[in-house]
């Protein structure tokens, strides 16, 4: 029986193969010219007919994206999404996400169209085995959605089937905590024995710094003048903060400025140290305090616990850790920064 102008057809493949019939089906090129995209392949004529005739049924009822659409792949859905998402996130923001992408990007070659639920299930399920963080996870699932949804918004696809996957029950990858008065005592005698990088954790437990944010300061974040530092990259709030030095770390800044390295923290030879081999460096200082399981996020909360119970102002203490308020602005003052260094000198 003729097929209707529009409908579609059906060739077979030339040689040997497992689905020799292809079902093509027309669609306008941009130049506004008829062309033929494949799509799918059978083992028998009667089965890719009823692909054929599945497809335009769904046509007809508005559930099947356009034939031009229908091999994007995942990898091409993440391009385009990157490229608008990219020009307006934060770096903390881009770097979480393309760690996700690290691990969703195996399915990248995967049309949009024929990933299913359990693929995507399967990432998710592969996280918890390999002992991801619960954030780290949840990140995995955050991008899918944002993926199936920027392609749902240009009928790349009809359903998200991101919203159905499911997530374990981890708990937080790392206990919080903050070190004792003791084990900052015996921190400032490791820096004392000229313990290598020892005082690093000291000067992160006197800025409230991330790990990152510490690590890529330079020698132009330092106001010699004002004796204070700039840094911060994680949100609006957090970004160019000012962060006066306190006395107890100004020994170690100078002895690290000295070194003459683009980055403030750097190795003897100048070199810029990146945030996995700190955290190795970091976990080995915390054997002597005997404290393995502490992570660089405990001396941010040290610093924010410790300005609280020395009584620092609370509109300080959320300037001092880039913490969004409203009354907190974007520029800062002489009057403010005295406020600040005020507050930071209350720890002993």
């Amino acid at each position: 029986m003729r097929r209707p102008n529009g409908y579609g057809t059906i060739t077979r493949l030339s040689g040997v193969r497992r689905n020799p019939y292809a079902v093509r089906v027309p669609y306008l090129d941009r130049r506004g010219h008829i062309q033929q995209k494949y799509l799918s392949y059978h083992a028998t004529a009667a089965e890719a007919q009823k692909a054929l005739d599945e497809y335009n049924r769904q046509a007809s009822a508005g559930l099947n994206p356009p034939p031009d659409k229908l091999t994007i792949t995942l990898s091409d859905v993440y391009g385009l999404w990157s490229a608008r998402k990219y020009a307006k996130a934060g770096t903390a923001s881009i770097a979480s996400y393309k760690a996700s992408w690290a691990r969703l990007g195996v399915l990248g070659s995967r049309h949009m169209r024929e990933l299913t639920i359990d693929e995507l299930q399967a990432v998710i399920d592969r996280d918890e085995k390999a002992g991801l963080s619960k954030s780290s996870i949840q990140n995995d699932k955050i991008l899918m959605r944002a993926l199936f949804r920027f392609a749902m918004e240009r009928d790349i696809v009809m359903k998200d089937y991101s919203e159905f996957v499911e997530l374990p029950s981890v708990a937080a990858k790392h206990e919080k905590g903050a070190f004792t008065d003791g084990q900052l005592r015996r921190l400032e005698q490791l820096v004392a024995e000229g313990r290598p990088y020892a005082d690093t954790i000291l000067m992160l437990c006197y800025t409230g710094f991330r790990v990152t944010e510490f690590l890529t300061l330079t020698p132009l974040s330092y106001d010699i003048k004002a004796d204070t530092l700039c840094g911060g990259i994680k949100t609006a709030a957090g970004k160019d903060r000012i962060i006066p030095v306190h006395p107890k770390i100004k020994p170690c800044l100078q002895a690290y400025l000295k070194r003459g390295g683009k980055t403030i923290i750097c190795t003897p030879e100048g070199k810029a140290i990146q945030s996995q081999a700190y955290r190795k460096i970091f976990a080995a200082l915390m054997e002597p305090l005997g404290i393995e399981h502490a992570t660089p996020h405990w001396c941010r909360h040290t610093f924010a616990s410790r300005l609280h119970k020395a009584g620092a102002p609370e509109l300080e203490i959320k300037r001092l850790m880039g913490h969004s308020d409203k009354n907190v602005t974007e520029h800062y003052t002489h009057l403010d920064t005295e406020n600040l260094r005020k507050a930071v000198l209350l720890l002993s």
